[in-house]
């Protein structure tokens, strides 16, 4: 389901500008810091970026499987870093993402590296670290609804 999400929202007509656009302003970028309680989500990442990428102008090799491969990395490193602090796990991610990103554009537009990268960074840094106070109450009610102990005894890092 997380996959899906990832996927839908991304490619939503109304938000495909910003979410494949120069900066990558994805909105389902914020559903990433559920791996820092969840490290089972981390396929769903992978998952979710392919198929959200289908509907990228830059669909290709770059989208298909280096972006999904970035998502492994920064996912795994988030849940491992996010286990100490969640708002850092989520900064290791937003930085693995914004390198990935910025390598992608960077070869097929032909761009500098050093001048699209901050942008890309600000945005990645901006989005995925807000995600985890938007999605730290979304993973308790999902815990409690699923009657997981771990959820009255959690708290965030």
């Amino acid at each position: 389901m997380v996959a899906a999400a990832y996927a839908v929202i991304t490619a939503n007509p109304a938000l495909a500008q910003v979410s494949y656009g120069p900066l990558q302003l994805r909105l389902a970028e914020m559903l990433k810091p559920l791996v820092v309680w969840e490290p089972e989500l981390i396929p769903a990442f992978v998952i979710g970026n392919f198929l959200g990428n289908l509907s990228s102008p830059f669909v290709g090799p770059w989208e298909l499987v280096w972006m999904p491969f970035a998502n492994l990395v920064g996912a795994w490193a988030c849940w491992h870093v996010g286990r100490i602090n969640a708002y850092a796990g989520a900064a290791v991610y937003a930085v693995i993402t914004a390198a990935a990103v910025t390598t992608m554009l960077a070869v097929l537009l032909h761009a500098s590296f050093i001048v699209i990268g901050p942008p890309i960074l600000a945005s990645e840094l901006l989005i995925i670290v807000l995600g985890v106070p938007v999605m730290w109450p979304v993973h308790t009610a999902l815990r409690r609804m699923l009657g997981d102990p771990r959820a009255q005894s959690a708290r965030a890092r």
